[in-house]
């Protein structure tokens, strides 16, 4: 999804993710697009995303009719240069949604985005014998590597109150995707030379993705206690196609990461991207809920819901024929209590079917589809509003999932699933204004992380891979009262050391990120103008992202918005 097409981004923690399709245990992110406004909108934005990569933005909304019966959005951004580190990068994307109040009581959109983004160079993926520190201010990539996307989607929603007591929700989505990826994978040697172990090419392959679903909310009371419905049905479909057998792959001699510029492409065959599409596996998961929030009185409410989740497989063509269908009834239940007006107390148990992972290109067993598994979430936490503008939350919390972890085994490493992980926690949060002129939004998680139930006796204990035991972040803005809509920004973001192997003999280094910026707005010829300027990983501080992927180094950012 671009960020031109998205509004807000909503968190949705605790059993509340069950009624966006299926639980998610540890919560679920939800993207919610933009919409016509009904005030006329004309913005411009330029500016750079870092290095080279300037960029020009353009939403544009407002009504058709004198009633605000009809409206239309459009967003339209082109994206070009390079990044920070010299990658090439080239990026068109257009947005456009109508929507349509056709009664009082309902609503209907239909919105469209076509996105064409190219990407060169890109940053080898590493597998390391022995962790060691890399510049991330540099590229190591021959420019013939590349990311290339091009996607078509199209959604739509409707919504109908006939009553107060009833809303009928719907959307229906489609996606089609064309990408390839060129990429290297490097094998860490004794003497910390490094040998393309796969250089991997995919072909122009297809993704389509569709999905919908269908709600009914009810209000009513029984006797002194109100209840808000929900019944529903969502269902996604994705269906992956690729030409002849797939990427292709070549491996290199050793050299070290100053040469890796320099290699050359491989010939990668007369009938390489030739070969007609085919598809080899398709996913389907289908979700059938009822979910109950019910309120008793001002101080105790509980949210009851059941799903019935089926995912499903098939797989053929290079990868096998193959196929599984797993279905299961997981329960999510929390209950509320409210010892005074501004605090929130709740305990909280849910399940969910989560679909088996598929596993990548870059392994040796690419195309393995996991069996699915049942996870599982149990949380206590409190809210308290210290403030109508001021908010903090605190959880204690425990999550069951599938263990899945790459076993580095030369010269191409595997990925496997074995065993359960377990996330022991604790999470605070503190969101909003401060003061009037300082508002913040930080938190940190403190977790006691294990493996068990594995088939392998040496890795019950061990730490998953790629996950930190301890997480800190804190953003802030503050507004100087001297210097009128001028707003200094900054964070701090800590990650905890984690291990990149199943056997914790791989650590990956805790590392700290500074960020710094400014916002300054004010009026030009009558119209509103707003300047940014930020500055990520301000201290270049060279850092693994996971396993395998370097992190991003000091980028500079600024732009300039406009209306008209």
């Amino acid at each position: 999804m671009s960020v031109i097409e998205i509004d807000r981004v909503e968190i949705l923690s605790g059993t509340s993710g069950f009624l966006y399709g299926g639980g998610r245990v540890g919560g679920a992110i939800n993207y919610v697009t933009k919409s016509p406004t009904n005030a006329p909108l004309r913005r411009l934005t330029f500016g750079n995303y870092g290095g080279t990569q300037f960029y020009g933005h353009a939403d544009i909304s407002g009504k058709f009719d004198n009633r605000g019966r009809f409206g239309y959005r459009a967003n339209l951004l082109y994206q070009g240069g390079d990044t920070a580190i010299g990658e090439p990068v080239d990026q068109k994307v257009a947005n456009v949604v109508l929507d349509w109040h056709v009664t009082d009581t309902l609503y209907a959109d239909i919105k469209y985005t076509y996105n064409d983004y190219s990407k060169e160079a890109i940053q080898p993926f590493y597998y390391m014998t022995e962790r060691i520190s890399i510049d991330t201010s540099k590229r190591y990539s021959p420019k013939w590597t590349s990311n290339d996307i091009e996607s078509h989607k199209a959604y739509t929603s409707l919504r109908w109150d006939p009553s107060k007591y009833f809303t009928l929700r719907s959307a229906f989505f489609y996606q089609d995707t064309r990408m390839r990826v060129n990429q290297i994978s490097l094998n860490q040697q004794v003497d910390r030379t490094f040998i393309p172990v796969r250089i991997s090419n995919s072909p122009w392959e297809k993704h389509e993705n569709y999905g919908g679903y269908i709600y009914l909310d009810t209000r009513f009371s029984t006797f002194a206690v109100d209840h808000k419905l929900t019944l529903g049905y969502s269902s996604t479909l994705y269906d992956y196609f690729v030409r002849g057998n797939g990427p292709v792959s070549r491996s290199g001699t050793s050299l070290s990461l100053d040469e890796l510029k320099n290699l050359p492409e491989p010939d990668w065959g007369a009938s390489f991207g030739n070969e007609p599409l085919s598809s080899v596996w398709v996913d389907r998961y289908d979700n059938v809920l009822i979910g109950d929030a019910i309120t008793f009185n001002d101080q105790w409410s509980a949210m009851v819901g059941l799903n019935y989740a089926t995912t499903a497989n098939k797989r053929g063509g290079f990868y096998g024929d193959s196929s599984y269908e797993k279905s299961a009834l997981t329960p999510s239940v929390s209950l509320l209590y409210k010892p005074i007006e501004e605090v929130t107390t709740y305990v909280s148990y849910m399940e969910a079917l989560e679909k088996g992972s598929i596993v990548g290109n870059t392994y040796a067993n690419r195309g393995t589809v996991f069996p699915p598994l049942v996870s599982k979430q149990y949380e206590v936490g409190l809210k308290y509003d210290i403030s109508p503008n001021l908010l903090l939350s605190t959880a204690l919390f425990r999550i069951e999932k599938a263990n899945q972890y790459s076993d580095l085994a030369t010269p191409i490493p595997s990925y496997v699933q074995d065993g359960l992980q377990v996330h022991n926690g604790v999470e605070l949060v503190l969101t909003g204004k401060v003061t009037d002129n300082l508002t913040i939004m930080g938190g940190g998680t403190l977790m006691d992380i294990g493996v068990e139930k594995s088939n392998n006796p040496a890795l019950e204990g061990k730490k998953p891979t790629n996950a930190a035991s301890r997480m800190g972040k804190i953003y802030a803005e503050y507004a100087l009262p001297w210097v009128p809509g001028l707003s200094l920004t900054g964070g701090i973001y800590y990650t905890g050391e984690k291990y990149a192997d199943a056997a914790n003999t791989d650590k990956i280094p805790s590392y700290t990120l500074y960020d710094i910026g400014a916002r300054y707005t004010t009026r030009v010829l009558d119209k509103a103008l707003t300047v940014r300027l930020n500055v990520i990983n301000l201290t270049g501080k060279d850092y693994w992202q996971n396993d395998y992927t370097l992190g991003t180094p000091r980028t500079v950012a600024f732009s300039i918005s406009t209306m008209f």
